[in-house]
């Protein structure tokens, strides 16, 4: 990079690395040591020096028995060029993340299982390794998403979420699969379903606002082989578990959600008698925000805490 130097009328340039030098030299007093320093040869520094000099009019160091002294000239000079060059050093280093110090909030899309799912264990994480740092959730529409992550007003996607163009970044941390779920005590269901007990017995369903979990699961079960009978549609499968608790109700759920709340509602966790996709549970980021020290290590905290998660 060269900077433009106006001298007597005549137009000519400084060059960055010199401006480097002269600093050095400032600081160390001695052009040995700055060559050192810059991994320059004695015959460069003199060289540099002369260029300086030339540029500036002036002698800007005096040799002494040891070192050098700067001339007032250069005494003035110092602090404007240590200034510049701390500007242009800013725009070359690499900004760093330092999430035990630095106050930062993160706004991640995750669905009503991806709260339940993954939050506890990220708050729980964070607070130890990371006091410093928010999470807001969001539960974006498809086209909300798209938005939000080409603004950067949503540093990052996770769940099943579908492509969402060139630009967007996706890593998979596990894959899921879905299973059946019906009470404890269900009179019909005890540990095992066949196809035929699909069709007699009423199902509920979850359509989660911008999830794809619902058209993969009707899907199936509207297809016919299964023709299962359908009695329920509710906007969150948050509210499934509870239901089916309550009722002779089915309902097919992702595994790892099925685990969490089986416990506190008494359900059975059944193998499906027919197949219904698998799906991966990804990370998703805007390629703006690929490199940005903060979103890598926000992703880094997903993949140790949650990569490779085995589903039940």
């Amino acid at each position: 990079m060269r900077m433009r130097h106006v001298k007597d009328g005549r137009a000519s340039h400084l060059d960055l690395n010199l401006l480097e030098l002269f600093d050095s030299i400032w600081r160390t007093r001695n052009l040995t040591a700055s060559g050192a320093a810059l991994g320059l040869s004695q015959p460069a520094v003199s060289r540099g020096l002369a260029r300086l000099r030339e540029t500036y009019d002036d002698t800007l160091f005096l040799r002494q028995q040891r070192g050098v002294q700067p001339t007032p000239f250069a005494e003035r000079l110092a602090e404007p060029v240590a200034a510049a060059l701390a500007i242009v050093r800013a725009t070359i280093d690499k900004p760093m993340f330092a999430p035990q110090t630095d106050p930062r909030s993160f706004r991640i899309a995750l669905s009503d299982i991806g709260e339940r799912y993954f939050m506890p264990r990220l708050a729980a994480w964070l607070a130890t390794n990371a006091p410093a740092v928010t999470v807001e959730t969001a539960n974006p529409s498809q086209a909300d998403l798209n938005a939000g992550l080409s603004t950067g007003s949503i540093d990052l996607a996770v769940g099943f979420v579908s492509a969402l163009g060139k630009q967007v970044h996706q890593q998979r941390l596990f894959r899921e699969r879905f299973v059946y779920i019906a009470r404890q005590g269900h009179p019909s269901v005890r540990g095992r379903l066949v196809t035929a007990q699909l069709r007699a017995l009423p199902h509920v369903v979850g359509n989660p606002a911008g999830t794809l979990h619902a058209a993969a699961v009707e899907k199936v079960l509207t297809s016919s082989r299964v023709r299962a009978a359908i009695a329920l549609r509710v906007c969150s499968f948050l509210s499934i578990g509870p239901i089916v608790g309550a009722s002779d109700l089915l309902a097919v759920v992702p595994s790892n959600l099925a685990t969490l709340v089986s416990g506190h509602v008494g359900l059975q966790l059944i193998a499906p008698p027919v197949r219904f996709p698998g799906f991966d549970v990804s990370m998703v980021w805007h390629q703006r925000l690929h490199k940005e020290p903060g979103n890598l290590w926000l992703r880094s905290v997903f993949q140790s805490l949650f990569a490779g998660e085995s589903t039940r």
